[in-house]
């Protein structure tokens, strides 16, 4: 699943990822401003250098979308 959005003009695709795609990042889960970036990266296909451009309303819009698309529905609690 993807979702198209659209902050400050700009577009982004944000999609939801693979696990397989997770397994093989690479990721330091002790590191959670890098593990957010790397997410966020593969979930966007952005680069290093347009990641560390985004503006913060920028970058806190594809968080809140990749959070829906990857997280949200999974951590409700059961009833």
């Amino acid at each position: 699943m993807e979702r198209n959005i659209e902050v400050n003009g700009k577009k982004f695709i944000v999609r939801e990822l693979l696990a397989k795609e997770v397994d093989e990042a690479d990721i330091n889960w002790e590191d959670t401003k890098d593990a957010r970036k790397k997410q966020l990266m593969l979930s966007t296909n952005l680069t290093s250098d347009e990641y560390d451009n985004l503006t913060m309303k920028e970058r806190l819009k594809i968080q809140q979308t990749f959070n829906e698309l990857n997280i949200e529905d999974f951590q409700q609690p059961i009833k």
